[in-house]
């Protein structure tokens, strides 16, 4: 994109010298056939002809001195006031960066453009027809965005930001608070009673006899002593089944009670111990520190990322799919919604003057700075590129307003000599 601009850039460089040019001759062709028109008037005695043609002459050399004097000295001379553009140039840009500030980046000019611009009614008619268009184009980038980011730099630079914010955090407050979030209204005692019942799922699920006969035998080194109890190892289970299930639903239990107590303990000593509090940051520390832990972020990320472009390459696209709900939606609240575009218009508005005037002070140091800094041959190039071509026309009427007024001149002259 950059040197497609480029090349338009200069082709159109190279138009405007050609037609700068061309004027150029054509401003010195006029001039050298007035000239002519002044010897032959001379030389055929013809008054009309050779006053026309000298007054000619004088406006044309007289506005070539006034165009070229803009830009340099007159045939290399430095005569007072020429060079204008060079002399004046800190002026200039001074003067050019308080006009585009001022006209152009003032509260007043962007909030009348807006107003009548109304960009929420244009996106509400743009909208419609452009949604493959926007999600195409939003799916690239996001592509694009993912696999630029792939880089062990940026991973790196992550996981060194995320160890620096972790390492920040008081493990010992954090799990506090959020013990007291899990204690709050007895919600770990439904963590207690789930796993009670998960306890006694496992003991009686038919698949799991053997092991828990097993497990019952073995608290005996006797044979004789585990020959006696294998008859009783159903009657066994279905007991500890049964004492399980019915402890899981009696909160009032001194397991229960137990299990508070436990916790409880556990939340003061994070809060009052102090070698606990430094076991706990030297463990976190520890994880922070340690190369899985950038290995960690890495392969999130290099997950996150590959669902993001396979996700994108299918035709039912998870992403895609969300996109155009959300633009279907936005659609729909543009074109009936007079509140929302309202909405949108104001906040445009006063983002764009915020950002305005947070910044045209640096815009028109830019101006000055750039301007300012300008070689004096290359702002004299460019100036005569963009405004040559209509100054040699000051030239062209320089040469025939002047022969016109030298001709009224001389008849008015030859009328009340006459």
């Amino acid at each position: 994109m950059t040197n497609l601009a480029e090349r338009a850039i200069a082709a159109e460089n190279t138009l405007r010298q050609r037609e700068l040019a061309k004027m150029k001759g054509i401003a010195g062709g006029l001039l050298a056939f007035a000239a002519c028109l002044y010897v032959a008037g001379k030389m055929l005695a013809w008054g009309y002809l050779a006053a026309f043609a000298e007054a000619a002459m004088i406006g044309a050399l007289a506005d070539w001195f006034a165009v070229v004097a803009l830009f340099r000295h007159p045939l290399g001379i430095p005569i007072p006031h020429t060079a204008i553009v060079t002399r004046n140039k800190r002026t200039i840009a001074n003067s050019l960066a308080d006009f585009v500030v001022g006209q152009f980046l003032s509260a007043e000019v962007i909030g009348q453009r807006l107003k009548r611009f109304d960009a929420a009614s244009h996106l509400a008619q743009w909208l419609p027809g452009n949604h493959a268009k926007i999600v195409v184009y939003l799916g690239k980038a996001i592509v694009y965005s993912v696999k630029s980011l792939d880089d062990r730099r940026i991973h790196n630079f992550i996981a060194e930001a995320a160890r620096n914010k972790l390492q920040s955090i008081d493990l010992s407050g954090f799990m506090v608070s959020g013990l007291a979030l899990v204690t709050r209204g007895r919600r770990h005692h439904k963590i207690l009673h789930g796993g009670l019942n998960r306890f006694a799922d496992y003991v009686e699920n038919p698949e799991n006899t053997e092991k828990i006969a097993a497990f019952i035998k073995g608290w005996s080194d006797s044979s004789f002593v585990q020959s006696m109890i294998e008859p009783f190892v159903p009657t066994i289970k279905t007991a500890v089944v049964n004492k399980l299930r019915e402890v899981a639903e009696d909160s009032s239990n001194g397991l229960y009670r137990e299990f508070d107590d436990q916790i409880n303990t556990y939340v003061l000593r994070l809060q009052q111990d102090g070698e606990l509090q430094d076991w706990v940051a030297q463990q976190k520390n520890s994880w922070l520190n340690h190369p899985e832990f950038g290995h960690q972020i890495e392969s999130l990320w290099a997950q996150l990322r590959d669902w993001v472009v396979l996700d994108l390459s299918h035709a039912e696209s998870v992403i895609t799919g969300k996109i155009m709900g959300l633009l279907g939606e936005l659609e729909q609240h543009l074109a009936c919604n007079e509140e929302l575009r309202a909405w949108i218009n104001e906040h445009i508005q006063t983002a764009l003057i915020q950002a305005a005037n947070a910044n045209k002070g640096m815009i028109g140091d830019l101006i000055r700075e750039e301007f300012g800094n300008w070689d004096d041959q290359y702002m004299v190039n460019k100036l005569e590129l963009y405004l040559g071509r209509d100054l040699q026309y000051i030239r062209i009427n320089g040469t025939l307003v002047g022969g016109l007024f030298g001709l009224l001149i001389y008849a008015l002259t030859q009328l009340i000599g006459g």
